[in-house]
């Protein structure tokens, strides 16, 4: 439940910071702040290249990995 909620809270803050692009009014910082969490989720990619391949959909769980993060990472089955 928590993870579900967290993962809602992260999928309403990529969709403002969408909208902040196409239409700016949270100035500058929502942006970087975007930028920044973008950054620190493809390092967990990197990170994590050798559990993702392992996987049965490795590009899907890169890409919720990017969106979500380590929240993601739970659900993935570790052999």
């Amino acid at each position: 439940m928590l993870i579900t909620t967290a993962k809602a809270a992260l999928a309403a803050f990529w969709l403002l910071a969408l909208g902040n692009l196409l239409l700016p009014f949270a100035g500058p910082y929502l942006s970087g702040m975007a930028v920044l969490l973008l950054l620190i989720h493809l390092m967990e990619i990197v990170v994590l290249h050798g559990r993702l391949h392992r996987q049965a959909r490795p590009w899907t769980d890169r890409l919720q990995v990017l969106l979500f993060g380590v929240l993601h990472l739970h659900r993935l089955r570790v052999a």
